[in-house]
């Protein structure tokens, strides 16, 4: 891993592609988030549209179902009413009311004192029924208006419960409609009809969010709720069962609540696997760019790469290195042409640099065999002092004989000794001359020099 980061950190086309890569992904996530956000947010407004005219033709499908069975038994109560002393023209008229309508699976007609004072439905909960019911009851009355008696018709939980799972607004979607109870009037598992209520199953698999759905539904709600249920997520769009109002029949509210049971995968299968493969286009395009970057930046950088290894050779002394004529007329080329002119610059301070050295040499060779001359002439120039000064201290000292005898001799010999110190006193003089004239002489020689 240290050695990825450093063959990153050394590679300035890496890192470009990565920044250039790392902006566009930050762009293209952004725009991805705002996109699969509202795209989800149609798509849950596209179903709920959907199912709520799923459910419209459900409810519409199952209130025909009800509409037709009270019809029909309104007709068979109406031609019956003349009939009722007669015990098989009633038999005849039950009988007719069952093969006249395939929806209704039996027909009672009851004569005794009847609960029933108004046309409704119920539900049937016997449980030694292998097929469970619902009920349509009719109050027969005589005469006087007194009620004698009750025409049941029953229809099959079952049968209902194919017809409406025959409408679905997806493949793995369910229509469900439940009493005010919570028990189960249309389910496509006729196993769960009066045997187990929505509220025992919600307990059984623990779905606090499933008790809570049903408890909006028996409520009267129209709204739609999400629930985990046999390991899978679901969602569950309801409304309220109301049937259509019609003259001649009851507005009672028989409490049922209708709901369509939708799996998640249905509702945004697509549009999950639409964000896999837009996932999956998004990061094979990044890597294509990544590369076509890289590509395209290492080319570009070429110039610099050159003037690098150039820029090497120069700093270990090769002076000379030949930098090419760049082809591009962008920031790179120029950066080549400056360099290549700094080169060629430096190149030349470089050969005069050499040159004023090799001169500097030349003079101090002179100056070396100058000093040596100089050296020597002033080794001779000492010897030549100590010569002269050797030469007078014969004179001087001759002088100083002399006047020693001039003090101490009588005057007879003064002349000849005055001679002597005159003669002495010549010769030492002639010796300063000589060496003043010398003096002079190397005073002009050096102001030559200069």
């Amino acid at each position: 891993m240290t050695r990825l980061v450093r063959s990153i950190k050394g590679r300035l086309s890496v890192k470009i592609s990565l920044m250039a890569v790392l902006a566009m992904a930050v762009l293209l996530i952004v725009s991805l988030v705002v996109m699969l956000e509202y795209s989800r947010k149609k798509v849950k407004e596209e179903t709920l549209a959907r199912v709520d005219l799923t459910l419209d033709a459900t409810m519409k499908n199952i209130d025909n179902i009800l509409l037709s069975v009270e019809q029909m038994a309104g007709n068979v109560y109406y031609s019956m009413v003349p009939h009722l002393g007669d015990p098989k023209a009633i038999d005849y008229y039950r009988r007719k009311l069952i093969k006249s309508n395939p929806y209704v699976a039996d027909c009672t007609i009851l004569f005794s004192d009847s609960a029933y004072m108004e046309p409704k439905w119920s539900v049937k909960t016997d449980e030694s029924d292998k097929d469970s019911l619902i009920c349509f009851s009719i109050p027969i009355e005589d005469g006087a208006g007194k009620h004698i008696g009750a025409i049941c018709v029953d229809v099959s939980m079952r049968q209902l419960s194919r017809i409406v799972a025959q409408a679905k607004p997806s493949a793995n979607s369910f229509c469900v409609l439940i009493d005010s109870l919570g028990s189960f009037i249309v389910h496509p598992y006729s196993e769960r009809l009066m045997q187990q209520s929505a509220f025992e199953l919600s307990e059984n698999i623990a779905s606090p969010d499933m008790s809570e759905a049903l408890e909006a539904m028996i409520a009267g709600q129209a709204s739609y709720r999400s629930f985990e249920l046999w390991g899978n997520d679901y969602y569950v769009f309801f409304k309220p069962f109301n049937r259509d109002s019609l003259r001649s029949r009851t507005t009672w509210h028989l409490g049922w609540s209708a709901g369509i049971v939708y799996p998640e995968d249905d509702i945004f299968g697509d549009y999950n696997d639409l964000l896999y493969y837009v996932l999956a286009i998004a990061i094979v395009g990044l890597l294509v760019m990544f590369l076509l970057s890289y590509v395209v930046i290492k080319s570009r950088l070429k110039p610099l790469l050159m003037l690098t290894t150039k820029a090497q050779h120069i700093a270990a002394g090769h002076f000379n290195e030949a930098i090419p004529d760049s082809k591009h007329i962008d920031e790179v080329g120029r950066l080549q042409d400056n360099f290549q002119i700094m080169q060629r610059s430096l190149a030349t301070k470089i050969d005069e640099l050499e040159k004023l050295k090799t001169t500097l040499y030349e003079r101090c060779d002179e100056l070396r065999v100058t000093y040596d001359k100089a050296k020597k002439a002033d080794r001779m120039k000492t010897a030549f002092l100590h010569n002269m000064t050797n030469q007078m201290m014969a004179p001087a000292a001759a002088i100083e004989e002399d006047v020693n005898q001039l003090c101490e001799k009588s005057t007879q010999d003064a002349p000849v000794l005055i001679a002597d110190i005159q003669k002495n006193g010549k010769a030492i003089t002639e010796l300063l001359k000589n060496l003043i004239s010398m003096s002079d002489d190397d005073i002009r020689k050096e102001a030559g020099h200069d």
